[in-house]
């Protein structure tokens, strides 16, 4: 009697795996735009927070408008903090892809399919927590 070996490995042909190369260099290009645009929003937010100080002469300056834009400034820092993992995650999936195909390594197919998963989990939670944020409002 012949007995069927079970494998875990899982075949592509090579037309997924043109796809999923072009699927990475998609998400490379994006990750890097998104990055380098979050990247420049924080030094931008880093600058204006450093700026504040010469608002102490300035009429208009001092009170209120003061006080919101420190407030507004941490919440746009932090905004941009939890944005950076998810467009993180994207560009490690990309380069795991790339080093995958480049060397035949599953192991780096792998840890670039980990990196998404990690991506989509980021993507999920966010949502939810701007929506506890918003019934948190709405209750106090």
């Amino acid at each position: 009697m012949e007995e069927k070996q079970e494998s875990n490995d899982l075949l592509m042909s090579e037309s997924a795996k043109k796809h999923l190369r072009t699927a990475a260099n998609w998400v490379y290009i994006i990750s890097i735009i998104g990055l380098t645009l979050l990247i420049g929003g924080i030094i931008h937010e880093v600058y204006d927070y450093m700026n504040l100080s010469s608002w102490d002469d300035v009429p208009t300056g001092g009170g209120v408008g003061y006080a919101l834009i420190v407030v507004m400034t941490q919440i746009l820092l932090l905004i941009g903090i939890v944005c950076f993992f998810p467009l993180y995650y994207l560009y490690k999936f990309s380069l795991n892809v790339r080093i995958a195909f480049r060397d035949d390594d599953s192991e780096a197919l792998e840890d670039s399919f980990r990196y998404l998963k990690l991506h989509y989990i980021a993507i999920g939670i966010s949502p939810l927590c701007v929506f506890v944020y918003f019934l948190l409002v709405s209750i106090f």
